[in-house]
Parts: structure tokens; C-alpha cells; sequence
């Protein structure tokens, strides 16, 4: 009989810890350990990129010759990134170090510092490039959100990878044009059905990370949570939204995986409206390549998820709690029933 008593405690001690990780996983930001490009540069040249979407690019350029690094790997926030002695050294050893080159976005590194006089540097954009966001006053440096640019900077890449490796000169620019086919195939698609459908819909944003993707789309942004960089929103600002997305019938929030979600969750069931969680970068739920992010930010717009009532944090103690409850029942029971 004893061993009964604590097989049943056991299972139902299992079951509550089981359902707890599962329903705490739900608001875990879900990291890939796989990706396609190196933790350190290998092959014909050393190349380490700023972000992993360069670091894509790059990969792709390099197929079956080099495989880049990426200093931000995915999950982190390149604008308030932190360098690691490692990520120094691994920089300083490369033959190209490809950066976007904005203000605001590789602040973690500064070129001018002595200790990389000698580097071998790209900067794939400038500052006229960028669009003033008419929601924020600011200049928006996530140009990489638009596929349009990043076939010049496509172009960009193989160049000094050429100058480096003058060798393989035919394998590279082969890589070349065999992406630059698939960005144009991307960006034909995005004027098809089922893309094509989110022309004219208008959302708030929680981040500006994507205005050139949405421009591009044909979405309107009506107004946009953070402001500013790195700044929290003020009580008037918020109530500012909310006042706007009931007035405007704004139904859906744009928001990301890599942002904390409890504020964007109470102005959803505020304005009973649904998110659309789009990514910037590579690296989560498996998300592996550029392409691949563009598409699941496209099937993101178009199947935002509703917000529940409850967090699953709290769903999963009051169902852990009841698993206990039961376990003492069960114990009881057959304690006095022996």
C-alpha cells in the first residue's frame, strides 16, 4: 500500500510540474541554438558581421567558401548590446567586420578607438538613407526590413569580399545572384495573395523596428508605444493610444518576441485588440535565415494571436495547486481507509 501512495503522489507531482514548465514555455522567448552562420569565422577569409542578419547575408555570399560570425547572435537588442573580451578578440582577427554603420545602432563598438585603427571595416549604410519616422521625429536606421535595400547591400558585401579573395571571384558573385534572385522572388510575393492582403490595414506598433517593412506592405501605423529608444512610456502617452486605437478602430498591435509583454498585453484587453508578434532579427522560433523572418513577420500580420485573459504563469499554479490538492486528498484517503 505504501508503494501505491507514493506512486500516486509521484505522478500527480510529475503532472503538476510538467504542465507548470508547459504553460510558463508559452511566454518564454524560444531561442534557436542552430543557425547558419559559425560562432568564430572559418574558411577562404575571416568575416564577422555586427548583426545576424548580415551575418546571413554574408553565409549566403560565401556558400561552400567562408562562414561568417555574428557578434549580436539573435535574441539580444543590439542597441543596448555589451562586448565580451571574446567578441573583441574575434573581431579584431577578422579580415572584414560588416556592420550596418548607423548612430543609435552599433553603439556597443567604437570604430574610432585605437585598438581598431587597423581594421578592415564595411559600412553597408549611411545616414541619408534613413527615413525620418513621422510617429517619433527620429531617423530610423532598421533599413534591413525592407528587402529593397538589402539587395544593394547584397551587393555591397560581395564586393569587398572580392578584393579580399580575388581567387574565387566567379563562386562569389555566382552566390550573388543566385540570393539576389530569391530577394526579388521575395519581394514578388509580398505583392501576391495571401501578402497582398495587408494592404491598407492599420495597426500601432510597440517598437519602430518596422517601418520599412510595413511601408512596404502597404500598413499604416497609427501610432507607435515606445517612443523613443529605450524609454518608457509615459501614463499620458499610453492613454494617448488606447484613446487612439478605440477612436480609430485599431484592432491589431504590432510587438516583437524580443520585448517584455505585460504592457502591450494590458493595452490589448484595454482596446480588445490582437498582437502580431514580428521579429528583426534571426534566432528565434526558428527563424534562420533572412528570408525566413520576412516570411513569418508576413504570416505574423496575418494571424495575430488573441490575448488571454489570464497569464499562464497564474493558470499554471492554480492547476499545479489543484494537482497537490488532489495528491492530498488521494494520501488521506487511503491512510484512513488502511
Amino acid at each position: 500500500m505504501n508503494l501505491q501512495l507514493g506512486r500516486i503522489a509521484c505522478f500527480s507531482t510529475v503532472l503538476m510540474i510538467l504542465f507548470t514548465a508547459s504553460a510558463v514555455s508559452g511566454n518564454v522567448l524560444e531561442i534557436d541554438a542552430v543557425l547558419r552562420y559559425a560562432d568564430e569565422p572559418t574558411g577562404e577569409i575571416k568575416v564577422v558581421a555586427s548583426i545576424s542578419v548580415i551575418a546571413d547575408w554574408a553565409t549566403e555570399i560565401g556558400e561552400g567558401l567562408f562562414v561568417p560570425a555574428a557578434v549580436v547572435t539573435g535574441g539580444e537588442d543590439p542597441h543596448t548590446f555589451e562586448l565580451l573580451p571574446s567578441d573583441i578578440k574575434m573581431i579584431l582577427e577578422s579580415d572584414l567586420f560588416i556592420i550596418m554603420g548607423l548612430p543609435g545602432l552599433e553603439s556597443w563598438i567604437d570604430l574610432d578607438a585605437s585598438e581598431y585603427s587597423s581594421l578592415n571595416v564595411l559600412e553597408l549604410a549611411t545616414y541619408d538613407m534613413m527615413e525620418t519616422d513621422p510617429l517619433t521625429g527620429d531617423k530610423n536606421p532598421h533599413l534591413w526590413m525592407d528587402p529593397n535595400y538589402v539587395k544593394n547591400f547584397v551587393h555591397n558585401i560581395t564586393t569587398e569580399v572580392v578584393l579580399l579573395d580575388i581567387a574565387h571571384q566567379a563562386e562569389y558573385e555566382t552566390n550573388r545572384d543566385s540570393y539576389l534572385v530569391e530577394l526579388d522572388n521575395l519581394l514578388l510575393d509580398i505583392q501576391e495573395a495571401p501578402y497582398n492582403q495587408t494592404i491598407g490595414l492599420r495597426v500601432v506598433v510597440h517598437h519602430p523596428s518596422f517601418l520599412y517593412l510595413l511601408n512596404l506592405l502597404g500598413i499604416e501605423r497609427m501610432g507607435v508605444i515606445e517612443e523613443h529608444e529605450g524609454s518608457e512610456p509615459s501614463a499620458q502617452h499610453i492613454e494617448e493610444i488606447v484613446n487612439t486605437m478605440i477612436t480609430e478602430n485599431v484592432s491589431i498591435i504590432v510587438t516583437q518576441p524580443q520585448i517584455e509583454e505585460r504592457l502591450i498585453f494590458q493595452i490589448a484587453r484595454d482596446t480588445n485588440a490582437k498582437l502580431a508578434k514580428l521579429t528583426p532579427l534571426l534566432g528565434i522560433n526558428n527563424v534562420f535565415t533572412y528570408i525566413d523572418m520576412i516570411e513569418y513577420d508576413l504570416l505574423a500580420l496575418l494571424s495575430p494571436e488573441e490575448v488571454e485573459e489570464k497569464g499562464w504563469v497564474l493558470t499554471a499554479f492554480i492547476i499545479g495547486l489543484s494537482f497537490f490538492g488532489a495528491t492530498v486528498i488521494l494520501l488521506g484517503y487511503f491512510r484512513f481507509k488502511k
